[in-house]
């Protein structure tokens, strides 16, 4: 990655930042200057070791996103650590544990918990980095959907819909927030391989594949170009935004 510095001396809290595509978020964005709140209910070791492999400063926040005063709890040690709040990666979600299910079979207690997590989530870590990046005049955030938020699923409905509304929240917070100066976008990844999605069926895995311009598997690294612009200031003017990464998969 080049090093250009694109967050130098910026505080960016990525959520769900222990594996996976959240680690790769916090390694890119400590790799382009930034300090980073390593966000996640899971121990975040790894994460700590590699940002500051790359020369990072990290901190290590255990939050449950689905819990206001966790999310309040964040913020305040990324303002205690850090002094400063300018971006947020809305990262963390309830996927792993979701199963294949037809949608009249699906556990109304599965249903409650995603939406907790993927959608209040969302808004419970907004409001709590709001108030520094109101203070600030600025700040960027960085909700993180899925490409079957708009192009559907079949059985996965509990989650398809919390990404969708996902992309809802996303503008609506953008036409609230952009008096204060904050951006809200949103990077919806085609099928990621991760160790939260080895486990789907290979045939769901390649029918991805296949339907891919760019047709090879896509990796975690894929989305960090597109979080690193959406956090810096090349983005200044764009806000409310939908950009799907998936090689190619879905156009429109």
């Amino acid at each position: 990655m080049a090093a250009q510095n694109l967050l130098a001396d910026r505080t960016i809290i990525v959520t769900g930042a222990a594996t996976g595509i959240g680690q790769a978020f916090a390694v890119g964005c400590a790799a382009q200057g930034a300090n980073v709140v390593i966000a996640d209910l899971n121990s975040a070791d790894e994460t700590v070791a590699l940002v500051e492999q790359v020369g990072g400063r990290a901190l290590a926040v255990k939050v449950d996103v689905s819990d206001d005063a966790s999310t309040q709890a964040m913020a305040q040690a990324a303002l205690d650590r850090f002094g400063r709040i300018d971006g947020l990666v809305n990262n963390a979600a309830y996927f792993r544990e979701v199963k294949l299910t037809p949608f009249e079979e699906i556990d109304p207690a599965i249903w409650d918990r995603i939406f907790q997590v993927n959608v209040k989530g969302v808004w419970q870590c907004s409001k709590a980095v709001l108030p520094a990046m109101r203070k600030q005049g600025g700040g960027a955030i960085v909700n993180i959907a899925s490409v079957v938020a708009v192009a559907g699923q079949p059985g996965y409905l509990h989650y398809v819909a919390t990404k969708g509304a996902v992309l809802s929240m996303t503008k609506g917070l953008a036409k609230e927030c952009g008096a204060h100066g904050v951006r809200v976008n949103v990077i919806a990844p085609g099928f990621v391989i991760t160790g939260a999605t080895q486990n789907r069926p290979i045939e769901w895995q390649q029918s991805f594949l296949k339907a891919r311009a760019i047709s090879r598997e896509q990796r975690p690294d894929d989305l960090v170009g597109t979080a690193l612009y959406l956090l810096s200031d090349l983005s200044g003017f764009v806000s409310g935004q939908t950009i799907i990464v998936d090689g190619g998969h879905i156009m429109y």
